[in-house]
């Protein structure tokens, strides 16, 4: 009878799961160290920007919709103009596996109301055309603006004249990660 080695070896299940593709990034040091506490206070290891970027829709909570316009001030919430109930995570796709979250860094993006400390909400299943804000990785560096065909030139475009274009080179390693979708600001 032939002797089984169980040591080395291809095993069942044994490796990384299958699924995205990954690629090594540099991040901030504190954004490192959030997305390692992050992924530990869920239980788990850190295992790639995923595990802190994906955001989760833990509840189901909803508030009353006024469809009645409101200029500058909260008009008195008649019957006739509620509608359906409004879900915050729906309205976004929060809990879709294509939706991730990412917090705003900087002023660049403050000309379509992108503010610094902001919450922006990215969808990798929305595909990168012309005029849309992305969150792009542009070697290994991430960034979100607006992209931009120029001249069949890829160009990353901030919307405030304090900052310059950024125009990636043919031979870059560059992948837009997602399009924006959605913002939320807490004042």
């Amino acid at each position: 009878m032939p002797t089984i080695n169980r040591r080395g070896g291809p095993r069942p299940n044994a490796g990384r799961p299958r699924g995205e593709r990954t690629t090594v990034v540099r991040l901030p040091v504190d954004i490192a160290l959030a997305a390692r506490r992050a992924a530990e206070a869920r239980g788990g290891n850190m295992s790639g920007i995923g595990a802190f970027l994906s955001g989760e829709a833990r509840l189901i909570a909803s508030a009353p919709l006024v469809t009645a316009s409101v200029a500058c001030g909260f008009p008195s919430p008649a019957e006739d103009s509620l509608d359906r109930p409004l879900d915050l995570n729906e309205l976004h796709g929060i809990g879709l596996s294509s939706v991730f979250l990412v917090r705003v860094h900087g002023d660049s993006m403050i000309g379509v109301g992108l503010h610094h400390g902001d919450i922006a909400v990215v969808n990798k299943a929305v595909e990168a055309r012309h005029g849309r804000i992305v969150v792009a990785c542009l070697n290994g560096d991430f960034t979100l603006k607006t992209y931009q065909v120029r001249d069949d030139r890829i160009v990353l475009h901030p919307e405030n004249p304090a900052f310059p274009d950024i125009e990636v080179p043919a031979e870059a390693d560059f992948q837009v990660w997602g399009v924006v979708t959605g913002s939320s600001r807490v004042f």
